[in-house]
């Protein structure tokens, strides 16, 4: 993922954050994903957000690391929406993006709820 993309949607949810806010977008952590029958390490950056309310069944303070493997994952599946695919070559995401980004990175267990 482009750092400039990257670093626009760590500052679109933090300044539209509802109930989870980031914590920390500079974190670097090893994860495996597995593929072809074997496990591969891959070095990425970590999103990290944090509940700053209860919300849903996750009380505040919750924690989640999504890594930027999961995120780029969830960009390439939302570029077949071509208006999609135009804002993030521009590099002019909405909140709407950085919600639907963050819910397919989570496997649908995130929902931001972003406000402007």
């Amino acid at each position: 993922m482009k750092a400039e993309l990257y670093h626009q949607l760590v500052t679109l949810i933090h300044a539209t954050y509802t109930w989870v806010d980031v914590i920390d977008a500079n974190t670097e952590g090893i994860f495996s994903f597995h593929t072809g029958g074997n496990f591969y390490p891959v070095h990425c950056r970590v999103l990290c957000l944090v509940a700053k309310w209860s919300n849903y069944n996750y009380p505040k303070g919750q924690c989640w690391r999504i890594p930027e493997f999961e995120l780029d994952n969830a960009i390439r599946e939302l570029r077949q929406n071509p208006s999609f695919r135009k804002r993030c070559r521009n590099e002019q995401l909405l909140y709407t993006d950085a919600e639907a980004i963050i819910k397919k990175a989570s496997f649908e267990h995130i929902i931001l709820e972003l406000e402007i």
